[in-house]
């Protein structure tokens, strides 16, 4: 509102100083020829006086008056009436002679009609009226003098020619700037302020254009929706001055991905629409094409504020008039298609598919299913236990949150969790699962059974909470347990904003008394920086990297053991993550791991199974097979599968170096054989060995190769079109 009103008074201050220069002006040039009526007619020093006040004087307490109103224009047009009264009056005062009594009055007429129209023309005419009448019966009625009008008429001339000019001159001027400011207000409402973009409106209404020219000829329009993966995380961590010169640049180039023709807008945050035209035979060719030039632009890297960033982008794609009569329809249509991107894996486009809509409705249902399990307790957590390698016992168990749902069954922790950070319930889960944790442990202690601690995972959004400290201090007090029970596994994402604001959180959780780990160590944040100074008591080695790493030629093990050498020389523990086999417990033991957690001692157990587990002691047995299988790669990748020359399309699930699990195909027989595309540079043979509805396991005719880091070659080679990691400049 204030900016607003100081708008307001800004536009009408502008327009009182052009006001006051023309009354100034006409006064002064209307004075000489009213002087010299009034010394032909000799009039008195009274009325003398008062026409040297009106012309001399009352310009400038008029200009006075609406500078310092509230409303200067409203002030100004009741000075506008005012001038016309004084205009009765002054006519009056030259005992009506014609030439200037019609100038006089012609000139605040005008004056009148260029401000405020017919309503105020009529009412100055009124208010010269009233003035009239009023002189009329002070001074007497008027007889005008013939002789002297004669040669005064010319002193009018001036006032006649030039006022109306300078009048004429405002009036443009003032009607130049009105034009302008209702061009940048028009472009202001079509046009995106931050990315010169046109924006949600204008896109809307332009595409609807172009389907009504579209309805019934071969002209086919496609609708792209674009969201930027990670910027959000951008945004948080590296503030809002990076976030808008990141999204400046990336409009930049999707701009450039376009043609002429087709139109590119910001739809909203991070949010991109282009539409294109193509006709009815090539609309599938642009559309693919359009795609991989925006996935291309967005991922190639990008430098902004000094941080060179990575990013994606999830796409949606729909198309008139198969996914929408309307504007609105194949926006929507649209946007589904680029959340069910996003569910494959995102940094990919999909096109709009009818079951999508279905998907789009269960999920919206998911994350109010999820809403009110949080808060009814229909969320259970299951345990794993972390075994101290030094002693071969039992050391802690760290919470795992599990959600059976009525309608939907058992479902995904990584599914209900996207769920929870698009439905901003992230906050509430985590504050759940911290309180749970903390009465489970209580709830063993009245048992009689002995736990020597228990973790629980805090998410990057509650750490940037400030009252975390709080909530977990509460947690621990609510419960009566010992702060040193809990311990607090934090990703290395945190880091992304490295301020004090991080550095006081940390030593505020230290204050409470709980220990801290390091989760998800080598995957994230690409920096050792921080372990200068936060306070962690564990690193936690990332499963990926005791993935693999007892296959021939993997350097995993030497990662594993830099990580220990690194833990050990600052004074923290370390724990391997995701060991399965008893190799690879082998291997995480010889390079110095001071703790294990895995499947190699324990599946994630319920309450009650963990309950049992303490109940027989601390000390843990390994269980396992001596080797994996060939290890896999989870990944979301769409390829094309070459069947005899019909191609179809179908999902890499999961890959190793003998096959791969590929969905999106159904009931494809046994034995059938396929040229798979895996990457731009690698295709394989495959035959297919299984098949249960649209999956199929698929076994490659030659193995393919595996990098020095133990990744498969024909998967990494390609890895910039399916994920991009966000980092920040060292």
């Amino acid at each position: 509102m204030l900016t607003s009103d100081s708008g307001e008074r800004g536009r009408g201050a502008g327009l009182v100083r052009r006001i006051y220069v023309i009354r100034l002006v006409g006064y002064v040039m209307g004075l000489p020829p009213i002087l010299l009526h009034l010394h032909a007619q000799h009039a008195g020093a009274w009325l003398l006086a008062s026409v040297l006040v009106i012309c001399l004087i009352w310009p400038h307490v008029a200009y006075l008056q609406a500078k310092r109103a509230a409303q200067p224009i409203v002030r100004e047009r009741v000075n506008l009436v005012c001038d016309s009264a004084w205009g009765g009056w002054l006519a009056v005062a030259i005992q009506l002679a014609p030439i200037g009594t019609i100038v006089i009055l012609l000139m605040f007429a005008l004056d009148n009609m260029a401000v405020g129209g017919w309503r105020l023309f009529l009412a100055g005419t009124l208010a010269s009226a009233c003035a009239v009448f009023l002189g009329v019966v002070i001074l007497g009625a008027p007889s005008v003098l013939i002789g002297a009008e004669s040669y005064i008429a010319f002193a009018w001339l001036p006032v006649a020619v030039v006022y109306p000019l300078v009048l004429a001159k405002t009036t443009h001027d003032v009607s130049a700037k009105l034009i302008e400011r209702s061009a940048r207000l028009r472009e202001l409402s079509e046009r995106d302020s931050l990315t010169g973009l046109v924006n949600r409106g204008t896109v809307a209404g332009s595409l609807q254009a172009l389907l009504a020219g579209a309805e019934g000829a071969q002209e086919r329009i496609s609708v792209l929706f674009i969201d930027l993966d990670g910027f959000k995380t951008v945004n948080d961590a590296l503030g809002h001055n990076v976030g808008d010169e990141l999204l400046v640049k990336m409009a930049k180039r999707l701009a450039a991905c376009a043609h002429d023709d087709e139109i590119v807008a910001r739809y909203g945050g991070d949010e991109f629409v282009i539409v294109a035209r193509h006709s009815k035979e090539n609309g599938a060719d642009r559309r693919s094409i359009l795609s991989e030039a925006v996935l291309q632009a967005v991922s190639t890297p990008i430098d902004v504020g000094g941080h060179e960033l990575l990013l994606g982008a999830s796409i949606g794609v729909s198309s008139f008039p198969d996914d929408g009569r309307d504007a609105a329809g194949l926006l929507h249509s649209a946007d589904i298609a680029m959340y069910a991107a996003k569910n494959r894996g995102r940094n990919c486009y999909e096109l709009y598919q009818p079951r999508m809509r279905a998907e789009a409705d269960a999920r919206l249902r998911l994350s109010a299913r999820l809403r009110k399990a949080i808060e009814s307790g229909g969320l259970r957590l299951h345990y794993q236990p972390q075994v101290d390698m030094r002693t071969g016992e039992l050391r802690g168990l760290e919470a795992l949150v599990r959600w059976n749902d009525v309608d939907f069954g058992e479902i995904q922790p990584s599914d209900f969790i996207a769920v929870a950070e698009t439905a901003g319930l992230v906050s509430h889960l985590g504050e759940w699962v911290l309180g749970a944790a903390c009465g489970q442990v209580v709830a063993w202690q009245r048992l009689g059974l002995r736990l020597p601690r228990i973790s629980v995972n805090v998410s990057p959004l509650q750490f940037a909470n400030k009252e975390l400290p709080t909530i977990v201090t509460n947690a621990i007090a609510q419960a009566g347990i010992h702060p040193s029970r809990l311990e607090l596994e934090i990703t290395e994402s945190v880091f992304l904003n490295d301020d004090e604001g991080t550095d006081a959180m940390f030593a505020a959780l230290k204050r409470v008394g709980v220990r801290l780990a390091l989760d998800d160590f080598g995957t994230g944040y690409s920096s050792l920086g921080y372990l200068k100074k936060a306070p962690f008591d564990k690193i936690k080695i990332d499963q990926s990297f005791v993935r693999g790493a007892t296959q021939p030629g993997s350097r995993n093990g030497a990662i594993i053991a830099s990580i220990t050498s690194l833990a050990h020389a600052l004074g923290m523990d370390t724990t391997a993550e995701g060991v399965e086999t008893l190799d690879e417990l082998d291997l995480v033991r010889m390079h110095g791991c001071s703790h294990v957690q895995g499947f190699i001692y324990a599946h994630p157990l319920d309450a009650t199974a963990a309950g049992e587990r303490l109940r027989t002691g601390l000390a843990a047995v390994a269980k396992g097979p001596r080797s994996s299988r060939a290890p896999r790669q989870t990944m979301l990748r769409k390829v094309m599968l070459d069947h005899h020359g019909q191609i179809y399309n179908g999902t890499i699930r999961n890959i190793s170096t003998t096959g791969a699990l590929v969905e999106g195909l159904w009931n494809v027989p046994i034995g059938t054989i396929f040229e798979i595309q895996i990457s731009e540079h690698h295709a394989v043979t495959a035959t297919t060995r299984w098949c249960t509805q649209d999956r199929m396991g698929l076994e490659f005719a030659a193995p393919l190769r595996r990098d020095s880091s133990g990744r498969i070659e024909a998967v990494e080679d390609n890895a910039a079109l399916v994920r991009r990691p966000l980092k920040k400049a060292g």
